[in-house]
């Protein structure tokens, strides 16, 4: 059974282009920059090799005006680039110390109201799928804010199960010290939104910076979002129990259709993962809002939020979700097109297309 749901895992996975990193300047295409914490030896080898030394970059990823919301088009060797319509890098810079890559970064952030926002990718995912990933978030939805990459060392191969949780659980300690340079930066609000596998990376790093007693650190957490999160959800609230007060807020995009969640958690021989679950009573306790956004499936359904022209359409429009996420609207539905349903102090968002 194990060996059929992998091949599966294949199928479901397969035959899509890999995303990799191509230069190719354009004073005519926007360019922004995303700065890079990494805990691969090199950053763009694939397969990875895991490094114990935070690495720290810089990369300007020029997104395409002529594409869909949701769309991402990588450079490819058989064809030539196309600034118009793939994502591509203008300019890279890697840093040699923590003290030039501080610099720069205190300067952006000084630009930007001091607010930063970090992408951890998930399980399956290359150094350039992660870096033109949140590229394509900050364009679709109009990110304000400095946007960070935490590049963890995925295998990227969708038979790398075992070895990326390993590595996600390797990596822990290069996330709390990529938190600690914004801190030192001037980052006084860091959002942080983690995908699948490194929503779990996400969670483990809190509940490490609590352990070790860094409350600085985490009181610049201002929110935090995780998508399709691949966490169980008694480790979850384990996590949870031991962060505390969670920051605020803390959204939880969760989907039932979900193709490689429903998989991960036959894999892990239980009912779900926290990324698909129903019964919204497992975490009534914490401070959290469930956004289940399984009506936009789109592909396998384990990155919505991102890849559903619709769900951006919806999630982008200024005073209607927004105020539902931040947990001002609970038990009320006027406002956005769905269902709200309050138990204890969680919420849960199950969001429906608009009609019309």
């Amino acid at each position: 059974m194990r060996r059929l749901l992998m091949i599966a895992l294949v199928l479901v996975s397969a035959c899509a282009p890999r995303g990799q990193i191509a230069y190719a300047p354009d004073p005519t295409v926007e360019a922004r920059p995303i700065f890079v914490g990494s805990t691969r030896a090199e950053l763009t080898t694939n397969p990875p090799t895991r490094t114990e030394t935070l690495r720290l970059a810089r990369y300007d990823v020029t997104i395409p005006p002529d594409r869909q919301p949701g769309d991402i088009v990588y450079a490819s060797a058989d064809r030539p680039v196309d600034p118009q319509t793939q994502f591509l890098v203008a300019r890279s810079e890697s840093y040699p110390n923590d003290h030039d890559f501080r610099a720069d970064l205190r300067q952006a952030l000084a630009r930007n109201n001091n607010e930063a926002i970090v992408f951890v990718h998930g399980f399956n995912t290359t150094f350039a799928e992660g870096l033109y990933r949140l590229a394509q978030l900050g364009a679709d939805f109009d990110l304000p804010g400095v946007l960070v990459h935490y590049a963890w060392p995925s295998r990227g191969h969708v038979m790398g199960y075992a070895y990326d949780r390993d590595s996600a659980l390797f990596a822990r300690d290069g996330f709390q010290d990529l938190l600690v340079e914004l801190r030192k930066a001037g980052a006084r609000r860091i959002l942080i939104v983690g995908h699948s596998m490194g929503a779990a990376l996400s969670m483990e790093t809190m509940r490490q910076i609590v352990i070790s007693g860094d409350t600085e650190t985490l009181s610049r957490v201002s929110g935090v979002v995780l998508i399709s999160p691949d966490l169980d959800v008694d480790v979850f609230r384990a996590q949870a129990h031991k962060i505390g007060d969670l920051p605020q807020p803390f959204i939880i995009f969760t989907s039932q259709r979900d193709k490689a969640l429903l998989l991960a958690a036959r894999l892990s021989g239980e009912p779900s993962r926290l990324g698909n679950l129903e019964d919204v009573s497992r975490v009534a306790d914490l401070r959290v809002t469930l956004v289940d956004v399984g009506a936009f499936n789109t592909r396998e359904g384990h990155f919505n939020v991102g890849n559903s022209p619709a769900l951006i359409a919806l999630l982008g429009k200024t005073g209607q979700i927004a105020a539902v996420l931040e947990g001002e609207q609970r038990g009320r539905t006027g406002l956005i097109s769905g269902v709200v349903i309050t138990v204890q102090n969680a919420t849960q968002v199950i969001l429906a297309p608009i009609e019309g």
